[in-house]
């Protein structure tokens, strides 16, 4: 087995980094792994058992927006689960359900389906094949949307969230992995997997990000430029983890004190009311909403001001606070 794992390490040397990225998982825990049928989350879910983590569910959701392609997509999952002897969680959809970007809706809609998988196999966490393409592509697309601050603006390697009534632990082993690594480590293995039309459509703005934006920037900068922007993220997470660190614990708090929050250095308070925003699972926000709600603080004749899904931060006795929609 060492033997193998060396020849594995020898042909991919980032596989080392994703071993790294898994020392604080839970060994004796069953993991959830996200599988769409793509190449990503293919190669993630053969290269666990590899580097110590056997006991996996596979979990499947056919969100049904390409017809007769995502039912293939499905097949394909539950046929190479079959094979190799896993559990499998898959679900399919009628519609999606809720209102605002297709994105988002769908997002919430795996997280669900996860979150139902969790119940039924009864873990906590969830492993997803999210990889270094992503994550500058999610980069960008939350700098230029406007995120509340840089770090905000990646992907997560490792996050808690509360779904219904379930916890679940997102882990993500590959985000130090470029897309054309991963592409050789399936041809390598010859692993069967599926292609999504859609990641060729110019109508996504992420896909425009990747086959546009950044070969653009690349012809004007002369170079590469891909690695730097991964570089930056990671300098800006490091640097976030150590701002979070200074946050007043408001996690179960439904109100702020504006006093308190006022005597806090200014990118202090951001953070604060960002944490905040995020433990009142307030969705969709940025740098002008957290704004909006420093602008509370100060100005005497502002005492509401608007956040997204209809929800208002209101001002009142000394105090922030938060009305949603029927209250």
């Amino acid at each position: 087995m060492r033997q193998r794992q060396a020849d594995i390490a020898t042909r991919f040397p980032w596989v080392e980094q994703v071993k790294e990225a898994t020392l604080s998982y839970p060994r004796q825990e069953r993991h959830l792994v996200g599988v769409s049928g793509g190449v990503d989350s293919r190669v993630l879910l053969h290269l666990l058992p590899m580097i110590g983590f056997p006991d996996l569910v596979v979990c499947h959701l056919n969100h049904n927006l390409r017809g007769a392609e995502s039912l293939e997509d499905s097949n394909f999952v539950s046929r190479f689960t079959r094979r190799l002897g896993l559990p499998l969680h898959i679900e399919t959809l009628a519609e999606l359900p809720g209102t605002g970007s297709l994105e988002m809706v769908a997002r919430e809609a795996r997280l669900r389906c996860f979150a139902r998988a969790a119940e039924n196999f009864s873990t906590s966490s969830l492993l997803l094949a999210h990889h270094a393409d992503d994550q500058v592509e999610t980069f960008l697309f939350n700098l230029f949307r406007g995120t509340g601050s840089l770090d905000n603006a990646a992907i997560k390697a490792e996050s808690q969230i509360t779904v219904g009534t379930r916890n679940l632990w997102i882990r993500r082993p590959m985000l130090r992995v470029w897309k054309e690594e991963i592409y050789e480590f399936a041809a390598a293995y010859r692993l069967e997997f599926r292609e999504d039309s859609t990641n060729l459509s110019r109508q996504i703005v992420r896909n425009r990000i990747r086959h546009d934006l950044i070969p653009e920037i690349e012809r004007l900068m002369g170079r590469p430029v891909k690695r730097t922007l991964l570089r930056t993220i990671e300098l800006a997470a490091s640097e976030g983890e150590f701002l979070r660190s200074l946050v007043p614990k408001v996690e179960s708090q439904a109100e702020l004190d504006v006093k308190e929050l006022r005597e806090l250095p200014v990118v202090i308070q951001r953070r604060t009311i960002l944490c905040w925003l995020r433990h009142q699972n307030i969705k969709d926000f940025g740098f002008d909403e957290i704004e909006a709600v420093r602008s509370l603080l100060d100005r005497l004749d502002i005492a509401r001001i608007n956040l997204p899904r209809s929800v208002f931060c209101r001002r009142r006795a000394g105090r922030l606070y938060l009305q949603f929609p029927n209250e």
